[in-house]
């Protein structure tokens, strides 16, 4: 049997020295060549699978979305400001792709006494970590700070605590105290400059990180393991968006016919496995007494095998109980993770946009919205403009109890409008359960999110061709345009885009309504 051929260092670092040397060879030989880091490690906590492909295979990642993406900067901008809770530090600046500056640069920053470090470079045993703040502390040991854009310390943040630990102590460095640093959402902005002590809540995790430790060097082996074989053939799971989203979902659930069992509402991770270890992919095929699956479940995949809508004759005796006009009504809002606006909190959902159709007796139609274009807190004009909308006749209809939800808020913050907006509350009428209890649809599969009940229902609307599609890019969108310094023209096209956006979600909660409607009563549109 011919050998395969041999390769020197020389060959492995510079392939383009050798022109014998085929580049396909060199990529091969180089992703053995593998690194762990903490992200990475977290990874193949979730799925091997997942930690193979983001060594190997990146190229089959999904498109990062505008939304993930500003979750990351979201990250860095927190983190950046954590710093300051540790004034007198020193930067290690050099970034991923100059990793072992980064590693020389922190040693010699050891080496002279500088402390705090920020983003400190370690590797022990191939992984390589890079800690947000390192402290030095009593008694000769170092405090591990991670700093996190959440509101709490969670199970995942320990793990990724742990791996810095781990790192860092097999590195020499004695690691006393580690914690996991925090927005604190109880912290009520003033205005002006945040007062970082109580903006950022430092929640200590050494024990449940010293409970974890043991673990670590077995873990590393197995996904070194991993990492030196195959892809391995991981099932697809629940595992795919817990703790984390995966960015190799669309490879990874490309296989599923249409309808996947995926898609049943509530699905449970031990009865997913199961479905799928039978080889049942879709939600047509699951058997009726299949163990484990719910009722309801059931009841989805049998409205999906009938494949025609059904509609109970009980749907129109609710919608009777609407009164002209009829208001369709829809808020956008945002949550900035770093206050804005003085008296609120971090992550405090601030309404900013509404939109609503109106169907007044005998059949027009009218549209009326609001959109607060300024960096000055919202919650006043929102209000106001609204209640003016809608003055004291007709039936508010809306999706779900989020509209009552922010309503409510606005009522404890504006006690001044609190009875005009109990007014309003009083007449919401919520259409999603409604829905739920007197609709049958296939291609609803048991979900009921205006995003899926739409086009669902009607054919000639859609989200598509938007600017912005889905509530978190509006949320986004709308925090760059006030925050993020945008030229005028690129405001205007912003506020412009959430315009259109929320307009047809109430446009299409119109729709849906008149849907029922002609479902209702054989193709022809009644009013109740």
């Amino acid at each position: 049997m011919t050998q395969p051929p041999t390769y020197s260092a020389a060959h492995i670092l510079s392939p383009a020295r050798d022109p014998s040397v085929h580049h396909e060879v060199y990529d091969t030989v180089m992703r053995r060549q593998h690194r762990l880091s903490k992200s990475r490690f977290q990874a193949g906590l979730q799925c091997h699978k997942r930690l193979w492909l983001e060594s190997n295979a990146r190229e089959l990642a999904d498109p990062i979305t505008e939304f993930q993406q500003a979750i990351f900067d979201q990250g860095h901008r927190v983190g950046e400001l954590a710093r300051e809770r540790f004034p007198g530090g020193t930067l290690v600046a050099e970034d991923h792709r100059h990793t072992e500056e980064a590693l020389a640069r922190t040693a010699d920053l050891l080496a002279g006494g500088a402390t705090p470090l920020y983003e400190a470079a370690f590797k022990h045993e191939g992984v390589l970590v890079r800690v947000d703040v390192l402290a030095r502390a009593d008694e000769g040991t170092w405090d591990l700070i991670e700093v996190k854009s959440g509101a709490s310390a969670k199970q995942t943040h320990v793990t990724d605590a742990a791996i810095q630990t781990y790192v860092l102590r097999g590195a020499g460095l004695e690691v006393g105290r580690v914690f996991v640093m925090h927005l604190d959402t109880s912290y009520v902005y003033e205005g002006g400059a945040y007062d970082l002590p109580r903006l950022f809540r430092a929640t200590e995790v050494t024990e449940q990180v010293e409970e974890f430790l043991p673990e670590i060097p077995v873990l590393l082996a197995e996904m070194k393991a991993t990492l030196d074989g195959e892809c391995p053939d991981v099932p697809i799971g629940k595992r795919c968006g817990s703790p984390y989203g995966c960015q190799f979902v669309g490879y990874c659930h490309e296989f599923l016919p249409d309808y996947p069992v995926t898609q049943m509402p509530r699905i449970g991770s031990e009865v997913l496995d199961a479905l799928l270890a039978e080889g049942i992919c879709s939600m047509r095929d699951v058997p009726p007494l299949f163990p484990g699956v719910t009722a309801t479940q059931h009841k989805a995949c049998d409205i999906v095998r009938r494949g025609t809508p059904h509609f109970e004759p009980e749907l129109l005796e609710e919608l009777a109980e609407l009164r002209y006009p009829l208001h369709f009504l829809d808020f956008e809002t945002f949550a900035p993770a770093l206050p804005i606006h003085p008296g609120t909190k971090p992550y405090q959902t601030l309404p900013v946009q509404w939109s609503c159709h109106t169907i007044h007796e005998g059949g027009v139609v009218e549209h009326e919205e609001f959109l607060h274009e300024h960096a000055t807190d919202p919650r006043t004009p929102f209000a106001e403009s609204l209640l003016s909308a809608l003055a004291d006749e007709g039936s508010v209809v809306v999706y779900s109890s989020f509209e009552n939800t922010v309503l409510g808020s606005l009522a404890a913050a504006l006690p001044h409008l609190a009875e005009p907006i109990a007014s309003v509350q009083a007449r919401l009428f919520d259409l999603l359960p409604v829905i739920g209890r007197h609709v049958e649809h296939p291609e609803f599969r048991g979900r009921l999110s205006l995003k899926v009940v739409l086009p669902a229902l009607v054919d000639d609307l859609s989200y598509e061709g938007q600017a912005v599609a889905d509530g978190g890019t509006a949320m986004l969108r709308y925090e760059a345009a006030i925050t993020g310094g945008l030229p005028e023209v690129e405001r205007e096209e912003t506020f412009h885009a959430l315009r259109a956006y929320c307009a047809v979600d109430t446009l299409g909660l119109l729709r849906v309504y008149q849907a029922l409607l002609t479902g209702c009563n054989g193709g022809a549109i009644v009013s109740p």
